[in-house]
């Protein structure tokens, strides 16, 4: 029984992560190509003018909802080559993602530490949140750099989950349902919810405004909701993904034509 469990572990777990560092080396490199090349054009065309920001948290936050989105429908139907169980495919793919979020933060902080050697590269926490904290430098203080790592972390579980709750929820349903959410989300998002608030009160909608700062502009915070969302949308993943067979749409068999 032990030597099966470890073998499940040992199996899709390494599995996922093989393909996950694969995937992040392509994207990290591709992340140092852009910075290069932006800090040979800037110093060129003005070497004064040396502050380079490429928002390399928000790719890897792009890169974890992406991947989260993909990693159902190869891992769902590896699982079921191998006689695995749906909850236990289920919480590999939780630990995946939580230990590629946890693994991608220090590393995006360790290549802004590095170019910052060649120029004033700045992170995307320090300029949402360092003249509010009367931080100098992006490096200059250590709990600064933590509440940004912390941030980053919480951010990218909570994108990877929701990919895999979108990625899982997409493969579960009809094909009719899913075209039809797949011009319902963006619809909604870019016409519905901004035809919303202009029919909220200005008041009410202030209000509204007041208190998505108070969360937006404190780290702890904004880090404690995002981490809520998470586990929201691992709990959420559940749903679609114990029911989920391996044929979305069988044929019928040659005898039940008959």
């Amino acid at each position: 029984m032990n030597h099966m469990t470890t073998s499940i572990w040992k199996g899709p777990f390494r599995y996922h992560l093989q393909s996950m560092l694969r995937s992040a080396g392509v994207m990290f490199l591709v992340i140092i190509l852009v910075q290069v090349v932006l800090i040979a054009f800037i110093n060129r065309v003005d070497p004064e003018a040396n502050s380079v920001n490429t928002s390399q948290e928000m790719a890897v936050t792009i890169f974890c909802f992406v991947f989260g989105c993909c990693i159902w429908k190869e891992s769902f139907h590896f699982a079921m080559a191998s006689g695995i169980s749906r909850r236990k495919i289920y919480l590999c793919m939780l630990l995946s993602l939580f230990v590629l979020s946890v693994a991608m933060a220090p590393i995006t902080l360790l290549v802004n530490l590095f170019f910052s050697l060649f120029s004033n590269s700045r992170t995307l926490f320090f300029m949402i949140y360092g003249e509010l904290q009367n931080i100098s430098s992006p490096f200059s203080s250590f709990p600064f750099l933590m509440q940004g790592v912390l941030l980053d972390i919480a951010l990218s579980l909570a994108c990877a989950y929701a990919g895999l709750f979108l990625g899982c929820l997409f493969y579960v349903i009809s094909k009719w349902l899913r075209v039809t959410l797949a011009i319902l989300i963006p619809v909604s998002i870019f016409a519905g919810l901004p035809s919303l608030l202009m029919l909220i009160p200005a008041e009410t909608l202030k209000l509204f405004g007041d208190f998505v700062a108070s969360i937006f502009f404190v780290p702890w915070k904004l880090t404690l909701l995002l981490l809520v969302f998470a586990v929201l949308f691992a709990l959420l993943t559940w749903i679609p993904a114990h029911r989920a067979a391996l044929m979305r749409n069988p044929q019928p068999s040659s005898a039940n034509s008959l």
